[in-house]
């Protein structure tokens, strides 16, 4: 899978969990101590998530950090 690919599967993927708890963009970017710009370019594949992003955004979503990307494993699987 390519790079691009990646990041448009992840930002997806953060899209459905921030959506399952309701929370608009900036809830989510104020949760994180970011800016909903930042949030909408990763839910765009725009920019690569890092494990620190990776790492707080397991927390926000209450959830372990392996639990996060089995998660997300699990959806890439099912796009193939």
């Amino acid at each position: 899978m390519e790079k691009s690919e990646f990041n448009i599967q992840f930002g997806k993927f953060v899209a459905e969990k921030r959506r399952s708890m309701n929370w608009p963009q900036v809830e989510l970017a104020s949760r994180m101590n970011n800016n909903f710009q930042n949030i909408s370019r990763l839910e765009r594949g725009e920019i690569s998530p890092t494990f620190y992003w990776i790492f707080q955004l397991s927390s926000v979503f209450e959830i372990k950090c392996s639990k996060f990307i089995e998660e997300f494993e699990s959806k890439l699987e099912k796009t193939k």
